[in-house]
């Protein structure tokens, strides 16, 4: 007999299956779906809010100021819940366990059903919506003494890639396509998670390279250890390789930069630019609700605008415009609107990307029903080895029309 499913269409069985989480996380998202946030504080804002983002970082220190910053000007009550990779960062909010999540291109790949979000226990592509997304710089970061200049001295280096989390090792496999490098080329080492797991393996010689984000107490650890730190550069005049690059990530721009470990006014670097952290929330919350907490989110922007050298790019005049990973929450796009920050552009990539993810849940709904017929000549055939596997093949194919 088929067990049954929540609201979100996930089964309690597969909690650990989809999102890699630990035993007690995964207990206590389990426990969170049967305690939705929906009463209101006086601001319209949910009473009770809980924040998913990475363990450390600059997301983790701009996500505890602002909920440092609401808690003075609402009265809500705010918790910080740390994730160890992407899937974690979304898992929640799906199951009800957490409300707004502070995150990176997992959005993008959990909106388009792909890789770690393409299993059927997900259900398809998720609609998720942005609330705020800032941009930031991006950059491959290096021990100093692995001697890596460019992409193309990775060849044959440590590189590091993060368990469950496709936002940073699809980014790093664009890098590599910079150079026209793979994984084969380099020696791929899995960490358990993105923080902690890149620091640690820099510093203790684990790893030579890894993504991550500038302006970081994590990566000023790195730059203060025995091995020291590198952004490895990405000339802004390669245009053959950033076609290689932005065929995988379109998203990632080139960007020059002086603000952060590493680097200085003399010393610029050529790196990547992104955003992040994308404050982000499921389509299914209430839109008065988003609307007011992306209020005080810009209403107490000059409590937190200090808190961290990328924060100033929250501001909504910044933070406030397309491109993102995913459409805008309409309740966010309501007040964006009346500060007179949302334009005929915005609106038009909107439009865009929300009749993208109408056509590729059509295509999800249509893959389900013809996986079945597909299977069982895959069977007779002798070519399945499981189910999940089989599906993951066969959405892949089907996604890009290649089946």
């Amino acid at each position: 007999m088929r067990k049954s499913q929540d609201k979100s269409g996930v089964s309690r069985r597969n909690v650990l299956k989809l999102g890699g989480l630990g035993v007690a996380s995964a207990a206590g998202v389990a426990g969170a779906v049967f305690t939705p946030h929906v009463s209101k504080a006086a601001t319209g804002m949910a009473d009770t809010l809980i924040f998913k983002c990475h363990g450390a970082g600059s997301g983790n220190i701009i996500a505890t100021a602002i909920a440092d910053a609401l808690q003075k000007t609402t009265s809500a009550r705010i918790r910080i819940s740390p994730a160890a990779n992407g899937v974690a960062l979304v898992l929640p909010l799906k199951l009800g366990g957490a409300d707004y999540t502070f995150a990176a291109n997992e959005l993008f790949f959990a909106s388009e059903a792909s890789y770690e979000f393409g299993t059927r226990d997900w259900g398809g592509p998720q609609k998720l919506r942005m609330v705020l997304a800032p941009p930031k710089a991006l950059a491959l970061a290096s021990a100093k003494d692995a001697n890596i200049f460019t992409p193309k001295d990775l060849k044959g280096k440590r590189v590091g890639y993060v368990k469950g989390s496709p936002s940073v090792n699809v980014k790093t496999d664009a890098y590599l396509a910079f150079a026209g490098l793979t994984r084969d080329d380099v020696e791929v080492v899995w960490l358990s998670n993105s923080s902690v797991g890149s620091k640690e393996g820099l510093i203790n010689n684990q790893i030579d390279a890894v993504t991550y984000t500038t302006n970081s107490p994590v990566m000023k650890e790195v730059e203060m250890s025995s091995r020291g730190l590198r952004w490895v550069e990405f000339s802004p005049d390669d245009k053959e390789g950033w076609a290689r690059l932005q065929a995988i990530m379109p998203a990632i721009t080139p960007r020059r930069d002086t603000n952060g470990e590493a680097m200085s006014e003399e010393h610029p670097v050529d790196i990547m630019g992104w955003k992040y952290p994308q404050i982000a929330c499921y389509d299914t919350r209430d839109a008065d609700e988003v609307y007011a907490f992306t209020k005080a989110l810009d209403e107490s922007f000059d409590i937190y605008k200090t808190a961290h050298p990328d924060i100033g790019n929250l501001h909504i005049s910044k933070a406030g415009h397309a491109p993102a990973d995913v459409p805008f929450h309409e309740g966010a796009v309501r007040y964006l609107i009346e500060k007179g920050v949302w334009n005929d552009a915005d609106q038009d990539w909107q439009d865009k990307r929300l009749a993208r993810q109408a056509a590729l849940q059509e295509k999800w709904d249509a893959a389900s029903d013809a996986f079945g017929p597909w299977l069982a000549k895959q069977k007779s055939e002798g070519k399945v080895e499981s189910d999940d596997a089989a599906w993951e093949e066969f959405w892949e194919g089907f996604r890009t029309g290649k089946i």
